[in-house]
């Protein structure tokens, strides 16, 4: 049955060998996205709560910037005109005083937790904070407890708001820290998907099914090749496909698999010596043999 088939030629046999490779990746999966891994790590409570607590945040951190912002901005504009009596300059230095204050500490509080790997960094993040938050204290306190020295309430008021900006600047540091995390670990695990499905994509023919792949897309292509003889098709059974396969797999190694010597036959020259020739990589050359009497 296996003769009546038209093999493939060599193009057909190129596109089957494609074919193939296609199988193997449609088979290993397609390649990794993001997306496929945005839920690969999960937070410890909920994503609703976890918004809800930011928001929070946000709002006490609005609170208590604002009373103790406007403070600072008036005690650094006021306490700069002294020296230079430019009103420019002063609100320079007043909105100045705000930024290194109530803004330090919040930097200062973020670079701790993922700059402070070394005790002598820790230190000068700790007193980095120290100098904001005294800072802030003081100018607030000396704003609002001029004439007020001795209402309790005056006391709160002017240390709550510095205390609650730093406070709440930690809450949220851990919030943004643990959702670095949280998407550093989905980056992590992305990439070693990617990283594996690369590897297993890179050399299709390395696949241990290989053989199996390559031979049922030579089997499609010698079907498509031979789509009018239905009948012979229909006919063919394993033992045939399996012998027009290789057929076609050994097809394109005609040529190192041909035998190329030719019949050697020993020539008697008329001074007595037979000679026979041989062949080496440099072509035939004759070997001489004495007659024997």
């Amino acid at each position: 049955m296996t003769p009546s088939i038209r093999p493939l030629t060599q193009e057909q046999r190129q596109a089957a060998r494609k074919a193939a490779h296609d199988a193997v990746i449609r088979a290993i999966g397609t390649k990794p996205t993001r997306e496929q891994f945005t839920y690969t790590t999960i937070s410890k409570y909920p994503p609703a709560i976890t918004r809800l607590i930011s928001g929070l945040c946000l709002v006490l951190l609005l609170a208590a910037f604002t009373p103790s912002a406007i403070r600072l901005y008036v005690i650094g504009s006021q306490t700069f005109g002294q020296a230079v009596n430019n009103s420019i300059a002063k609100t320079a230095v007043g909105l100045a005083t705000v930024l290194s204050a109530e803004v330090g500490q919040i930097v200062f509080s973020l670079a701790l937790a993922t700059l402070g790997t070394s005790p002598s960094t820790r230190r000068m993040l700790y007193g980095s904070m120290a100098i904001t938050t005294t800072l802030s204290l003081v100018g607030n306190i000396q704003i609002s407890l001029a004439g007020h020295t001795d209402s309790p309430f005056a006391w709160l008021e002017a240390i709550a708001p510095p205390v609650l900006v730093l406070s709440t600047a930690y809450v949220l540091k851990e919030q943004v820290l643990e959702t670095i995390e949280r998407r550093h670990a989905n980056e992590y695990a992305f990439q070693a998907a990617l990283t594996d499905w690369q590897t297993a994509t890179a050399n299709p023919e390395d696949h241990p099914q290989w053989s199996q792949f390559y031979a049922n897309a030579l089997r499609d292509a010698l079907r498509k090749a031979n789509n009018r003889r239905k009948e012979t098709l229909s006919q063919m059974t394993q033992d045939d496909w399996c012998i027009a396969v290789t057929r076609e797999v050994k097809a394109d190694f005609w040529f190192a698999t041909a035998t190329l010597d030719e019949d050697i036959h020993p020539v008697h020259s008329g001074d007595g010596h037979t000679f026979t020739p041989s062949r080496n990589g440099n072509g035939a050359h004759p070997k001489v043999t004495a007659a024997v009497g």
